[in-house]
């Protein structure tokens, strides 16, 4: 079976600040991880095309940012950038979930820190009950019981009162994300 799995880099499209309040659209998509290198002339597609009064740019549209990021300065887009770096491509949407759904504390850009995401993070799972399973297992839950005392466990009351403990995010692909609350 041939599949395909869609790459997903946050960007942001920095338009020119004094191009938009004159009524021109001026701009360009640009990956948050290599935002710091854009240029008033990368903006404008070439250095000819920048006007004397142009010396402010602004995120004015963002893509695989969390829902609720509109307007951002290229700094906070640069800080969006080191996150996407630090905490990889392959775990980003699970970081989206956990920010939209957790409401981690952010710095001064409005970006969360990897290690509160990372000490959060319990991965992506076919379902709660069997990272439960798994996380009992781990932690020698049923250690020293005797094996016909473990058949009598009842796991539908033990997954109810741990989802207190964990918040469980349906993963845009399959299975769901589980978060410590932290």
């Amino acid at each position: 079976m041939f599949t395909t799995k869609t790459v997903i880099q946050p960007a942001v499209w920095l338009g020119c600040l004094n191009c938009y309040n004159s009524g021109r659209l001026v701009g360009a998509w640009f990956p948050c991880d290599m935002i710091e290198e854009v240029t008033l002339a990368d903006v404008h597609g070439g250095a000819e095309h920048v006007h004397p009064d142009c010396e402010e740019v602004l995120a004015l549209d963002t893509e695989y940012l969390p829902d609720g990021v509109g307007e951002i300065d290229q700094l906070a887009a640069a800080a969006w950038g080191e996150l996407f770096v630090e905490v990889g491509s392959d775990r980003w949407e699970e970081l989206l979930a956990w920010y939209e759904k957790c409401s981690p504390s952010q710095d001064v850009n409005g970006v969360p820190s990897a290690e509160d995401f990372n000490e959060c993070a319990q991965g992506c799972w076919d379902s709660f009950r069997e990272f439960i399973e798994s996380w009992a297992d781990d932690c020698g839950m049923f250690y020293g019981w005797p094996e016909e005392a473990v058949t009598y466990f009842d796991w539908d009351k033990y997954e109810r009162d741990a989802r207190y403990d964990f918040t469980v995010v349906d993963s845009p692909n399959a299975g769901v994300f589980i978060f410590r609350n932290c």
